[in-house]
This record gives structure tokens, sequence and C-alpha cells, in this order.
């Protein structure tokens, strides 16, 4: 989180309720609202049989708790700004039975604990306080180094890898739509699968790695999949699990790689592979240092978007809309989460501008061209989230520029737009369009794609070479799309027999009022479209060619 901050109390009639750390201007709370009550359920957790170590003192509720037990107990916590706050070392130095570990060295706490194990003769069992872990990296490599102690790694069992035709894959799920495809897709070609659940903010560690522990037991997988590092915790816990069983990790990313893989440069490592919907991106993770690098493009679930829909709705009807967001929220949220000073904060849309009018995809490398003079301010953000936030930034406020005059050569058509109300901000003085609030992608899109003539597309600047979502699932449900270039879509469709296309957006109008009028050409296009993605661009064909790969790596 920080290297250094700065620690308060807050206390009520009952006494201590909670710890607030601020640092880079945030302030970030422990527990908030229910810290007494979280530290009860951690205690309640605990083996009687086995010695406990609580990582991190907390409020003291839980280690209180524990120790009225007589049982033994042990606390590691390095943190002295905490420490001094609470006072908890002075509160409790009369338990005979309490250890203190406050060491800020890996290695040492690991004997220290292993002493103390000897001293006991009881197994460790190990209770978290969620806050220390994003505190600090010191308590999640000190866990490691502890399970990966010789008597710990008896335990594991290993198993042989990629023995058939059809791999094991064990799919940690995210709030990200993405995994219900894989798994539908799973599921029609009998590829055997497990579906666990990492979804919980704040995820006890011990029932974090029992999760993925018995898994590994259970099911025995060849390999774990998940969507854009989802389910991947930045301490190294589940990249360390999957080590000592031997098991690669596969990372679909279908956003950004760059705004993320930054805080996990740590585990680059040969037991990852990373899939990338854009080609433009595998140049900087092998730079991050990944070796094991794919290009896997997005598809369409040809279950979900299927011509049999049809229209539902005939207020839908158009002759052209456009479903997206209009990134007015989302760029105000990356700037506060970046809070650029100086000459950033002073320039950052004429940096998006100009972003926005180059072909380079990655921000950092486009400051080093473009505005060189500003690098040294980039580099100041004191925080690796800061840096990321500022990219991301940069990222949304140009795609927010190019969308809207995109959309804005639609207006003259009278198109119906779908997102979110920062369109009723950008577009408040235009008044040939119709809005309307965004739609349920499963429930409402595969509907809503075939009522109008044309589904206008504009592709965020986060691809600058690769395509979206929606030229996919378009065509899959027999929609007609007129979207813009990106040179990655050559080797999926051929442009003007398979997909209608602008290469400047002041040929937006003229291709309306073509495609509009011309309802051969848009079934013809749609026809072609489609047997090309029932062919080559479903999620089931995804999923085969990334289990190619990972066999190809692996086996």
């Amino acid at each position: 989180m920080a290297d250094k901050y700065v620690a308060k109390t807050i206390e009520d009639e009952s006494g201590l309720k909670d710890v607030c750390v601020s640092y880079d201007d945030k302030i970030k709370h422990m527990w908030g609202k229910y810290g007494a009550r979280n530290e009860e359920i951690i205690a309640a957790k605990a083996d009687p049989q086995k010695l406990q170590l609580l990582i991190g003192s907390g409020i003291g509720v839980a280690a209180e708790s524990i120790l009225q037990t007589g049982n033994p107990l042990l606390i590691l916590d390095c943190e002295e700004p905490i420490l001094t706050a609470t006072d908890l070392k002075n509160k409790f130095k009369t338990h005979q039975n309490l250890h203190w570990i406050d060491t800020s060295s890996p290695e040492k706490a690991v004997r220290h604990i292993w002493e103390l194990k000897k001293q006991f003769q009881l197994e460790i069992d190990i209770l978290t306080i969620p806050f220390y872990l994003r505190l600090s990296p010191f308590y999640a490599e000190t866990i490691r180094k502890i399970s990966s102690s010789s008597e710990q790694k008896q335990q594991i069992q290993t198993w042989p890898k990629f023995q058939s035709v059809k791999p094991r894959i064990l799919l940690l799920t995210s709030q990200y739509f993405l995994m219900g495809e894989i798994v539908s897709a799973c599921e029609r070609q009998s590829i055997p699968h497990m579906f666990i659940n990492m979804d919980a903010k704040e995820m006890d560690l011990n029932l974090f790695v029992s999760r993925i522990s018995s898994a590994m037991n259970i099911f025995r997988p060849d390999f774990v999949l998940t969507v854009n590092h989802l389910g991947v915790d930045q301490e190294g816990i589940l990249h360390s699990i999957l080590h000592k069983y031997g098991v690669p990790l596969a990372s679909w990313f279908v956003d950004n790689p760059l705004l993320l893989l930054p805080l996990y440069k740590a585990q680059a490592s040969a037991n990852t592979t990373i899939f990338t919907w854009d080609a433009d991106r595998m140049e900087s993770l092998k730079e991050m240092g990944y070796d094991n690098i794919f290009h896997l493009p997005l598809g369409t679930d040809q279950t979900r978007f299927t011509p049999g829909k049809g229209c539902s709705n005939p207020a839908w009807s158009r002759d052209i809309s456009f479903v997206g967001n209009s990134m007015v929220h989302k760029t105000a949220r990356r700037l506060e989460a970046a809070q650029p000073s100086g000459e950033l904060e002073l320039r950052w849309k004429e940096i998006a501008h100009k972003f926005g009018q180059k072909s380079e995809p990655s921000v950092t490398n486009f400051l080093k061209t473009d505005f060189p003079e500003l690098l040294p301010h980039y580099e100041n953000l004191t925080s690796p989230y800061r840096k990321l936030a500022f990219e991301t930034l940069i990222i949304w406020q140009a795609t927010l520029e190019y969308r809207l005059s995109c959309v804005k050569k639609t207006l003259e058509y009278g198109p119906l737009i779908v997102g979110d109300s920062g369109w009723n901000t950008l577009l408040k003085d235009e008044e040939n369009w119709d809005y309307h609030s965004e739609l349920s992608y499963y429930e409402d899109l595969p509907h809503f794609y075939p009522c109008s003539k044309i589904n206008f597309n504009c592709t965020s600047q986060q691809m600058k070479g690769a395509v979206n979502q929606r030229v996919f699932d378009v065509p899959a449900c027999n929609g007609f799309i007129l979207t813009d270039h990106r040179y990655q879509m050559e080797n999926l469709f051929e442009p003007g027999k398979e997909i209608a296309v602008y290469y400047d957006i002041d040929e937006i109008p003229d291709l309306i009022a073509k495609y509009t009028a011309d309802s051969e050409s848009r079934t013809a296009i749609i026809k072609a479209a489609r047997k090309r993605i029932l062919a080559e661009h479903t999620y089931d064909s995804r999923i085969m060619a990334l289990i190619k790969c990972m066999q190809a790596t692996y086996a």
C-alpha cells in the first residue's frame, strides 16, 4: 500500500473500533463499521488443537478472544505506526501465552515462528486480518515461506499434466461476463472443468488457500484459467500454490493488460501464460518478463447471439443506433484516483488528445516520445496505482473525444444512443438523437441489435489495432454493423465483404446513407459475416485454440 503512512485509531464508548491509515492523500480503513464483529469471526475459526499465528494485531479483539481460551498465540506485526496508535503491545504485555514477532525480515520471522512451533509441538494455524496483506508484501512473503517449508512440502501431491486430448481446466470465476461464455463453451465440448468462486472482496487467507488447495487435490487440473488476472492476488499466494503443484496459469486478457500487470511484475514466470486479445500488446508483455504470450481475439457465444432472437421491442427500431459508454464518469473516477498535480494536472487533456491521434498503444512510451518533459512528473506519482490510474485516465479521455467525434457524425440520421447518463452531458446542445439507458448484455442486446438497420461502432482507444466484442456479436444475431477500421480485423474478416468499415470519420455520413438505403448489401454482408463467425470466431473455437497453446507450452 505505502512505504510511509500515518495511523490513527477510531474509538467509541465500547473502546477501539477501527484503525485508519493515511498515505498519498488517501485514507484507508482497516475494518470500517464492523471491525469487532469481523475479528470475532476470525477468532472463531481458530483450531484449538493448533498453534495460532495471527497476521496483524488489528484492533485487538481477535487476539483477546484467542488469549481467553488459554491457548498460546503468535502475532506477526511490525507496523510501528499502527502499534503506537493502538498501544496493543502494552495492553497485552501481561499475557504469558502471547508471543510478538515484530521483525520486518520474512526470513527472521519464519525462523522465530518455527522455533516456537517446536517449543509448543503444535502445527501452525494461520489467521489473517486481510488489511495487513494489502499494507505490506512482507506478510504474504512470510506466509509463503512458512507454507513452503520442508514439513509443508511433504503434504503436496503432484500428478502428470496434459495426458488427455481434452485437459482438465480449473476456472477462477470473476464478475467479468466472459467467464460465463468460457464455462458454456467447455460444457458444449465436454471439456472437464471445475468452477470456483473467488469474487469475495475480502477473503480470509486460510479460506483462499483452502479452496485452491482443495481444488488442486480433488480435481487435479492440467491448468488454471482466469480472465484479466481476476482471482490472482498481488501478494503471490495463488502463484506460490500453483508452483508447488506444478500447475500452470493461463490468463486471458480482454482489456489492456498494461493497466494491471505492472502490479504483478514479481510473478512473471514460465508457469504463467498470457493470452491477449490485442496483438499490439505482445512486445510490451515480453518486456515485463512474460515468456509465454499468445494472441487470442474476442469472439461470440453463438447460442446467445442467434438470428432467432429478433427485435423484441419496436421502440428500439431505428435506422442507426449506438451502444457504448460515454466515458464521462469513468474519466472522472480515474482523474480522482491518479491525483495528477503540477504540469500533469494542467496538461492531461492535451496529452490525451494527442495520444488519440497516434498509433502508439502505450501511454508510457507515448510520454517518452511526445512529452519527454512531462515524464519526470509522471514518475513522481508516488505509487504504482496512481501511475496506472493516470495511464487509464489518458486512454479513457482519448476514447471520450474520439467516440464523441464519431457519434456526432451520425446525428443527422437521428440515432438512438444507448449508454450511461454521460451522453446527456456530452450531447446536451444536440437535438436530433434519442437516449436510452444501459441495456443488459445477456438479456437485451441479442434482441436489440437486429432492431437497427445499422449498428454503429467506434472502438475504444485502449486498442488501436484490435477489434471489440461488438463486431462478432452483432452479425451473429443477424444485425448489421458499421465499424471503424482496425488493422487486426483483416485477419478476422474481409472488409467490404464480411464487414462494413469506415477508415476516416468523415466517411461516416455517406456510408450511413449508402447502407440504410441498400438492404441487399446489408443482407449480403450479414450473411457472409455470420458464416465466418460460426466457422472461426465462436468462444468454442477460442477455447480450443487456448487449449492447444497450453498443450504446446507445457505438455
